[in-house]
Formats: structure tokens, sequence, C-alpha cells
């Protein structure tokens, strides 16, 4: 029974090699491939364009992107002191700005109600009576003085 087997196991084998064989690669007798020449900055890219050609036109692109979005976004980096000291009073006075007019109550909750104007001009009517008449006898007392002088 041992003899079947190892048939079967040398023909396995034997079917394996072959086709190992046949992925070998059999030595050619072409000359080999001449290596590139080395990349320098007179190598022409693409479309007749050197090397430096094609990275000054990137490099501006890159720089001219970098200036568009510092100049959107002003992210300009303060040079002094006082510029920066300054920024700082100007952010935490805004900030102290946003917060008071956070408590500004809405415009309809400041305008008046109609029924309530007559009972506020009678106040204000009251109160600039009075002054009228305080006005009125300060002018009657500085009377009497020139006239007692």
């Amino acid at each position: 029974m041992a003899g079947p087997l190892w048939a079967l196991g040398g023909a396995a084998l034997g079917l394996c090699l072959a086709r190992v064989a046949g992925q070998l690669v059999e030595p050619s007798t072409a000359p080999p491939k001449p290596k590139p020449p080395p990349l320098t900055k007179e190598t022409v890219v693409f479309w007749d364009m050197r090397l430096w050609h094609v990275v000054g036109i990137f490099s501006l692109f890159v720089l001219s992107i970098i200036i568009t979005l510092c100049c959107v976004f002003n992210c300009r980096v303060p040079r002094t002191r006082k510029e920066i000291e300054a920024r700082y009073l100007q952010r935490k006075a805004a900030k102290m700005y946003t917060d008071k007019l956070e408590t500004v109550p809405p415009l309809n909750e400041l305008t008046e109600i109609p029924g309530e104007d007559k009972k506020k001009k009678k106040k204000k009517d009251s109160v600039d009576t009075v002054a009228i008449k305080v006005e009125e006898d300060e002018k009657n007392e500085a009377k009497k003085k020139k006239g007692e002088k």
C-alpha cells in the first residue's frame, strides 16, 4: 500500500516542479538597458519646459495662494509688543461690548405702550413745572438781592 502512495506523491511533486520551472526566467543575451540620464535642472519635464521652469511656476502658484489667504483672513503676525498689547485690549473691549449688548432688553420692551403715554407725560409735565417754578424763585431772589444792594 505504501508503494502507490509513494508513486502518487512523486507524480504530484514532479508536476509542481514542472510548473515552477516554467516560471523561471531564462537569461537573455540582449544588452542591458541603458540607465536614464541623471535628473538636472536642465532636464525637460513636459511641454518643452525644463525642471526649473516647472518648479518656479509651482512656487509662484503656492505663494499666490498663501498671499491671497493671508489677505482674506488678515493673519498678519504682530511685530512689536505694543501691537500685541493693543490687539489684546481690542479683543477685551469687544468682548465687554458684546457682553453688555446681551444685557440690553429687546426693542419691543424699550418702546412705550400707547396707553401709558398720558401718565408719563403728566409726570414729565409735573417735573417740568416744578423746575420752572424753582427757576422763577431763583430769579426773584436774585432781583431782591440786587434791589437790596
